[in-house]
């Protein structure tokens, strides 16, 4: 995924116009921060806010990060979110300057993985930096992206797994509309702009494109393909510099929305685009939190899901805190495209048929098992919907 417009910004998003509730002004001490958890334990849950709760400042730190003392004796706290202990790690997971990222921007800034015991942090991206490399050595715990671009890198070796779709449709290829292309087979001997040959847009409509009969191979293929600074896709295709474009939304999109290019393909009909994709040995080494993380991610979904109020929210989060490079109405209006259904279980079924397909771009072995490689990438941590 590509960086917003601001890559410079510090590693943590600015907070929403509407200011957070003041934090309660009681004094915590070694004496009453045990009568403080219960006490919070049994009221009613307040308004989720990005920012430090009082709860969370005796667990992860304040009054001793992990225990306090009592009676004379140290007395370990744990969040009770989730059955997930030790949350005071940070998690870094990528914001990368895509609309689509919005579950992300929803359940942090609801309080979902605050809510699920987790220390989570929204780190932004540099436009050179590969990610997915990021994610799997560490770096980065996890990232959103489209599913397709990480079956070849896991395939390959890539330390990562993926924990769960988030929603449907969010990729676009795009011509003029003066373009005598009308179909895919139409794109041979043509030039083609993509963030990068990495990018989610590359592996998705290179499925597509093979259908065709087309050959994708970068080196010697059916397509010339021009690597384009994602903000410039629009200008390079209306400049004529290339034939079309593809990418990820807003990109793409903006001279479509402008009325000077058309859709010429997408990928709203499929079951799944973005997944929730983690660090493997995150994954493996910390699986409740795994799956605390990846169902707090879900619940982002669902708050889009359920009402469009909540899209127009994250949309102006999304553009307030410079996180996509484009105009609100714009991010309101693509929101509204999406289909919000989260799921793992569904999410599996889905990528078993999507590694047939992709096998017929040639970046993956004809004779790879389609079953066996989703074991691979999938890792099912226990979420039953």
């Amino acid at each position: 995924m590509t960086a917003p417009a601001n890559p410079d910004a510090p590693n943590t998003p600015n907070t929403p116009d509407e200011p957070a509730p003041e934090p309660e002004s009681e004094e915590v001490t070694a004496d009453n921060a045990a009568d403080i958890l219960a006490a919070d334990d049994e009221a009613p849950a307040p308004a989720a806010s990005p920012g430090p709760s009082r709860r969370g400042l005796l667990i992860g730190g304040g009054v001793a990060a992990a225990a306090l003392l009592a009676g004379g004796a140290w007395l370990t706290i744990r969040r009770r979110h989730q059955g997930v202990t030790g949350a005071a790690r940070t998690l870094p997971l990528v914001i990368g300057g895509d609309i689509c990222a919005a579950p992300l921007y929803a359940a942090y800034y609801q309080g979902y993985f605050s809510d699920a015991g987790l220390n989570v942090t929204l780190a932004r991206t540099q436009r050179t930096e590969d990610t997915k490399d990021a994610v799997g050595a560490g770096k980065y715990i996890g990232a959103p992206g489209i599913f397709f671009s990480w079956l070849e890198p896991i395939y390959n070796g890539l330390n990562a797994r993926l924990t769960g779709g988030l929603h449907s449709g969010c990729l676009q290829l795009v011509v003029a509309n003066d373009s005598p292309v009308a179909s895919l087979a139409d794109l041979r001997d043509k030039r083609i702009g993509v963030p990068s040959l990495s990018s989610s847009a590359f592996a998705y409509f290179a499925i597509g494109l093979s259908r065709a009969g087309l050959d994708v191979d970068p080196e010697g293929g059916d397509i010339t393909w021009t690597t384009i600074d994602e903000d410039s896709l629009g200008t390079r295709l209306t400049n004529g510099d290339v034939d079309a474009i593809m990418g990820s939304d807003p990109a793409p999109l903006l001279p479509v929305l402008d009325g000077r290019a058309r859709v010429l393909a997408s990928n709203k009909d499929e079951p799944f685009c973005c997944s929730v994709a983690l660090n493997g040995d995150f994954v493996k080494d910390s699986p409740e939190q795994a799956r605390a993380l990846t169902e707090a991610w879900f619940k982002g979904s669902d708050y889009l899901a359920a009402d469009e109020a909540h899209l127009d929210e994250i949309a102006r989060i999304e553009v307030d805190n410079n996180y996509v490079a484009a105009d609100l109405d714009v991010v309101k209006k693509l929101l509204r495209t999406y289909g919000w259904r989260a799921s793992a279980v569904d999410f599996r079924a889905a990528i078993e048929p999507g590694i047939e397909d992709f096998k017929g771009t040639g970046f993956i072995r004809a004779d790879v098992t389609a079953a066996e490689l989703a074991d691979t990438v999938f890792a099912d941590l226990g979420i039953t919907r």
